[in-house]
């Protein structure tokens, strides 16, 4: 299960930095780490059994209220479905 977490984790921090990436570091050096906290929310809340909807308005909030940028909701969307992809494609405790 640990196992299944980090991967599930190490694929939304990916997710993040390549396709949310709202402060633009995705190609700077060292920036890996950028959204690991946002990476850990989402998979906490996809294990609770939140939706693309809920998810893709934790990612607009992010950006909107936490880092004081313009928001695109649009673009949140996807990310969520991807997410939820992703979540989806782990294997379950039982496998």
């Amino acid at each position: 299960m640990v196992e299944t977490m980090q991967s599930e984790l190490e694929a939304m921090k990916a997710l993040l930095l390549h396709n949310l990436d709202p402060i633009g570091v995705s190609s700077c050096a060292g920036a890996e780490d950028e959204y690991d906290h946002y990476a850990l929310q989402i998979c906490k809340m996809l294990g609770d059994g939140a939706d693309a909807a809920t998810i893709a308005d934790y990612l607009n909030w992010v950006a909107t209220s936490l880092m004081s940028l313009q928001g695109n909701i649009d673009r949140d969307r996807k990310i969520a479905s991807k997410a939820i992809a992703i979540h989806s494609a782990m294997p379950t405790r039982d496998e």
